[in-house]
């Protein structure tokens, strides 16, 4: 990134030059860091650049309003067949990798909504088992300055048949304990199925 910066530094100070009729070329640049651009880093204005403190932030996939805080769901390159694990981020807590995003070519759903009611919410979505869709609901609750797991159900749907009666999984607090959300992964969803 360094380097970018000298060299194009290097060039406006060659190009911000005038040559006078002598063959000399005459510096007309007095303050070359304020001409700088880096358009795709930061928004067009008289900041200047240190490319020190430079982040790059992560791109969003979604958001939601949770009270006066916003939880947004990143994408990770975790993956399997079907789906990328994607994991929240609600002020500087972070979840694990958890939530099941749908590749391209996924003939399954996936993540399908989030829904809110302070200090609860609780990720709707589903996947493909064996003979099953499962329909898994992961609700969560914020406590002071930590988000926990307070509930975790599925309900499993016979794919061969639709009216057949499956019996689903209910989990709560006292089951489950007190697991902050930044350790809920897929794998740790998977054994409480187990």
């Amino acid at each position: 990134m360094k380097h970018l910066i000298t060299i194009i530094s290097s060039a406006l100070i060659f190009f911000g030059c005038e040559q006078n009729s002598n063959n000399h070329f005459k510096n007309e640049s007095k303050n070359l860091q304020s001409k700088i651009i880096v358009s795709d880093l930061v928004k067009p204005n008289k900041t200047k650049i240190n490319p020190d403190t430079l982040k790059v932030q992560e791109k969003f996939a979604d958001k939601w309003a949770f009270n006066k805080e916003t939880i947004f769901l990143f994408l990770s390159e975790e993956s399997d067949n079907f789906y990328k694990y994607g994991k929240l981020k609600i002020g500087t807590i972070e979840s694990g990798k958890f939530i099941r995003i749908p590749k391209e070519d996924s003939p399954y759903m996936g993540f399908e909504k989030m829904v809110i009611k302070f200090p609860y919410f609780t990720i709707e979505q589903s996947y493909r088992e064996g003979e099953h869709t499962n329909y898994e609901y992961i609700t969560f609750k914020k406590e002071a300055q930590s988000i926990y797991l307070y509930k975790y159900a599925i309900d499993y749907t016979n794919i061969h048949n639709l009216e057949e009666d499956v019996l689903g999984l209910r989990l709560d607090q006292k089951t489950i304990g007190k697991v902050k959300i930044e350790d809920v992964t897929s794998e740790f969803l998977a054994s409480l199925r187990d």
